[in-house]
């Protein structure tokens, strides 16, 4: 372990939605230590993506087009 080094990005999500009026309010904050911005954007963009098509699966893997 001696030659690895750790390097770290987190993204934090806040999401507040007023009881009364049913207002939804999202914060997003990052920290980095090590990995820049730039890098993360395309870490996560991958992360999504591959979220996505696992939670589209059911919906579409056997979807039809016709008339």
């Amino acid at each position: 372990m001696a030659d690895e080094f750790e390097q770290k990005f987190g993204l934090f999500i806040v999401k507040r939605v007023d009881k009364k009026t049913n207002q939804m309010q999202v914060e997003l904050k990052t920290k980095g230590e090590g990995i820049p911005l730039s890098e993360a954007v395309i870490i996560l963009e991958g992360w999504a993506r591959r979220v996505k098509k696992e939670l589209q699966r059911p919906y579409v893997e056997n979807l039809k087009f016709g008339k």
